[in-house]
């Protein structure tokens, strides 16, 4: 190439941005590094020698193949491992070979994605498990379990990237049963539109069951003593001694020695004392009963006041089975229909309540712990309030264990663990166990109905009797109600006169076998809804050429990329008349559809997906060193994000907002657990920070931070990662797999800077260390449950695998460094502010998110002028976020199959 050409090529990539996209999207490590080659690597792999039968002195520096990747490939391997260049051959300089590795190791990126680019092509792709379950919903108004479903994202990216959502045979069969459960739930639904239930449980229900527990307590204890005692004397018998001392022997305990009653002669039976345990050894009743384990809690309870009128939730003393003050149970009878439920709780809180301590839990099944909302309890014994909590029982919601609603005491026993290591400390606090300080009036669930509420687009499109109370419709109205469904299930696509057919066939062929009208009308139904013009965005094109969608293409689209499910009839109406193409209409479509509340199920799954934000759920805390960070705050935590980015989205703020604001969106939970004040109600409200406070944004929630760890230790550089991946849209290479462990750490209580810095030291860490651990380290203010902190400290590990207290290190969180080849700071805050300050390189992160995820490819070079686009028309606007979503759905590829 020569000189003229150069600068031409550089004039024009100048002023062009899609030819500066490509120069950076090229594969090519810089020329720089041909020197290493050749003063540590020709020698043994160059013209004349070819070690191993590889060669690099010809090696190109620019990979445009699959052959060329593999070979270099191979060379970062090979120099990640340490292999290469071998111990006694002469090793390049740390820097050099830091650098090369770095280099190395971005290109192999940047091959992988420009081999990988589809060049535009959006593949034709079946509806993910999300869409699909939304599809059912918006066509028969209920919510199926689609657990059983394949997953759909491969290896990161979106659940809509089309690449991963191919279809196999046996999954037909699974729609097909999955078609049938909604259908039977839909038709469920209709049955009991008018049915109106309520149960009101008052709780002081279980005072006379814990007056009485106390009681046998009081008196098998004596009982006890009484056997006890009388096996003491038999043992006691000289003509005893001898079996007595090998029973004793035998025993580690007096409890065990006692259990062996029956082989010394003249111990009574325990049963004759009254202990029954009905086939196992009595002895261990009694054995129990002389602990009268946790009667002093369960007097405590009885004495407490209201106890005639309501109910204490406290810790768990026994089974569940046996004796339960942990939690209220109520159990939705079996009978009642599936629909919308509230549940009422009348609550309040005893005057000596901490604040931590005033909340509730909400949940279904205690012994899982699932808990669904959590609840502040402001009220007052003498002045209880009333909440309310929204459920919705399925015919998912049939079994003992998916309708058993509790109560209890927010984190009190979300584990057998965690419950009992609050209710030994306890103990050791005031000899008696968790002081009580929730009360519970009553419990009520009321199922409201909705007759009212319009039917369902595809019941409605039926129009025809759907039980077996009215005769059987006639095959003529039949077809017509069967074309009518199969119309609204495909999206506004009329089916085949064929297809119709085959439905009446099949629905022939059930009545025939015996079958009723329902019945068969169920299975007709249920193939339809896994039909391939159900299942799949088809957008054809015969030949295989790119092409302008159509306004009913469009419109499905746009409903599928910002609601996750079909469009309604306005969108296809203005698709099918062609309205929609023009660009008023549009924005105004885009509008309504962001406007519109099904718009949250676009935007949790696209927030949850492009945050990565799954690895919330991948471990749990260690509740023993953040006992605060129990499941109803992780819950919290993690809709503080979501409920963040509704926030913006319903405001059109700023994208901005997400690296640094004055203000966060939290509920009483939350704000009990960052220390903020000013949250009035019960759900996730706005409230403003002040100018020295770390929260805000992203980098301020504690569900952020909890990810960044392991539950027990933060981890820098699992922080530091996601924020180059996430908000400075400078993600690191994928980790080698091949570099050697630094064992001479092994042992050492070393500091986290200290830790990390050492592993900068060899030039293979050194290559992505030096860039991902200065943004780590100005995050370790944050514990590792996002809780603010001054210090941290380490102890080693003993023999045992347990800490060992002698070793322990504690110091000062300092979180000044500089980034890499960047700027430096003083703490948090200067980090934060350098974060913000990067905010087009975050609007290029977010622009290409959406791009993969409302086109269901990744954004590759031909691309590179709609993503400067979006940029450009959202900074008019201070990166207004609906500027970026506007300016996807009006672009030429969004138009285009």
């Amino acid at each position: 190439m020569n000189r003229p050409f150069l600068l031409l090529a550089a004039l024009l990539s100048a002023y062009s941005p899609s030819l500066a996209a490509e120069a950076q999207s090229r594969a090519v490590m810089d020329q720089r590094h041909k020197a290493l080659f050749q003063e540590t690597c020709v020698s043994c792999h160059g013209p004349d020698k070819q070690k191993g039968k590889f060669r690099v002195d010809d090696l190109p520096f620019e990979i445009k193949d699959i052959e060329t990747a593999e070979k270099w490939q191979k060379v970062l391997n090979q120099m990640n491992s340490g292999d290469m260049p071998p111990e006694d051959e002469k090793q390049p300089a740390n820097a050099a070979k830091a650098d090369f590795l770095d280099d190395l190791a971005n290109v192999m990126v940047a091959a992988r994605r420009t081999l990988g680019d589809q060049n535009g092509v959006i593949t034709m792709r079946r509806l993910n498990r999300r869409e699909y379950k939304n599809t059912l919903r918006e066509l028969l108004g209920v919510d199926v379990n689609v657990s059983d479903l394949p997953a759909d994202s491969g290896a990161g990216g979106f659940d809509t990237v089309g690449a991963n959502l191919f279809m196999s045979v046996n999954q037909f069969e699974q729609y097909q049963l999955l078609g049938r459960e909604a259908v039977e739930e839909a038709f469920a639904w209709q049955a009991a539109a008018g049915v109106e239930k309520k149960l009101h449980y008052e709780a002081e229900t279980t005072t006379p069951i814990v007056k009485k527990f106390v009681e046998y307590q009081i008196d098998a204890k004596v009982r006890a003593e009484r056997w006890v005692k009388a096996v003491e004397e038999a043992a006691a018998k000289p003509e005893n001694k001898d079996i007595v001392a090998k029973i004793r022997k035998e025993s580690k305990n007096d409890s065990i020695f006692r259990r062996e009653w029956a082989r010394i002669p003249g111990a009574p039976n325990p049963r004759t004392f009254g202990f029954d345990k009905k086939g196992e050894n009595d002895a261990d009743l009694a054995n129990d009963s002389l602990g009268a384990g946790w009667l002093k809690y369960h007097q405590y309870y009885m004495a407490q006041p209201a106890v005639d009128k309501g109910a204490y939730l406290g810790t768990q003393t026994r089974h569940p089975a046996e004796l339960n003050v942990n939690y209220i149970e109520l159990l939705v009878p079996f009978d009642w229909p599936v629909g919308d439920y509230v549940v009422r709780v009348k609550a309040g809180a005893t005057k000596d309540a901490p604040p931590e301590r005033r909340f509730l839990d909400f949940g279904i099944y205690a012994r899982t712990g699932r808990v669904m909302a959590t609840h502040e309890i402001t009220g007052t014994i003498e002045k209880p309030q009333v909440i309310e909590i929204p459920l919705t029982l399925t015919r998912s919601n049939m079994t003992r264990e998916n309708r058993l609603l509790f109560v209890r005491e927010k984190g009190s026993w979300d584990t057998n663990e965690e419950g009992g290591r609050k209710r030994a400390e306890a103990v050791k606090r005031n000899g008696i166990g968790p002081e009580l300080t929730l009360w519970v009036d009553w419990i009520e669930v009321e199922r409201v109905p909705k007759v009212d509420k319009p039917k369902p687009p595809g019941i409605a499109a039926l129009s025809i009797p759907l039980d077996d109370k009215s005769p059987a419709p006639a095959a003529p109205e039949l077809r017509t109600a069967l074309e009518r469904f199969a119309t609204e299930a495909f999206r506004g696509t009329t089916p085949p006169k064929a297809y119709i057919d085959r439905l009446l066939s099949l629905y022939d062929v059930r009545r025939k076998a015996g079958d009723k009208h329902s019945a068969a009308l169920k299975e007709t139904l249920a193939v339809v809804l896994s039909s391939p013009m159900y299942l799949y965005l088809a957008e054809p094109s015969p030949d295989e050429k790119r092409r302008p969608l159509t306004g009913m293409e469009l419109a499905t689209r746009m409903s599928y990329f910002l609601w996750s499910a079909p469009p309604d009839k306005q969108l296809l109406d203005l698709g099918r008349n062609g309205e929609l193409q023009k660009p008023e209409v549009l924005a105004a479509q885009t509008e309504r559809l962001l406007n519109d509340p099904r718009s949250a199920d676009f935007l949790e799954a696209f927030t949850h997906q492009w945050l990565g934000l799954d690895r919330i759920d991948f471990f749990e805390v260690n509740r023993s060193l953040y006992p605060r960070f129990d499941t109803g705050t992780k819950v919290a935590a993690k809709g503080e994000i979501h409920e963040t980015m509704a926030h913006i989205m319903r405001n059109n703020a700023s994208l901005r907002d997400l690296l640094k604001s004055d203000y966060v969106m939290i509920n009483r939970v939350l704000a009990h657990y960052y220390g903020i004040s000013g949250v009035k109600g019960d759900g996730y409200e706005k409230v403003s920070l002040p100018k020295d406070s770390p929260r805000g944004g992203l980098l301020g929630m504690a569900a952020i931070h909890f990810m960044g760890g392991n539950g027990e230790r933060t981890s820098p550089v699992e922080r530091g990662a996601w924020v180059l991946r996430k908000l400075l849209h400078d993600p690191p290479p994928p980790a080698p797999a091949n570099v050697p462990a630094i064992t001479r750490l092994a042992g050492k209580v070393l500091t986290t800077h200290e830790r990390l810095l050492a592993h900068q030291e060899d030039p293979q860490c050194a290559s992505c260390h030096r860039k991902i651990d200065p943004v780590g380290f100005g995050l370790e203010n944050f514990d590792a449950a996002g809780q603010w902190r001054t210090e941290d400290s380490y102890m080693a590990i003993d023999a045992n695998g347990k800490p060992d207290p002698k070793s322990k290190k504690t110091w000062t969180i300092e979180a000044a460094a500089a980034l890499y080849k960047g700027p430096a700071f003083k703490d948090f805050f200067g980090l934060r502010d350098i974060i913000a300050s990067k905010s087009d390189a975050f609007a290029r992160s977010f622009s290409e998110a959406l791009i993969e995820f409302a086109l269901g490819r990744p954004p590759g070079f031909r691309d590179q002028p709609l993503i400067a686009g979006m940029i450009q028309q959202a900074g008019k606007k201070d990166l207004a976020i609906r500027e970026f979503i506007h300016a996807l759905v009006a672009s030429q590829e969004f138009h285009t199959k």
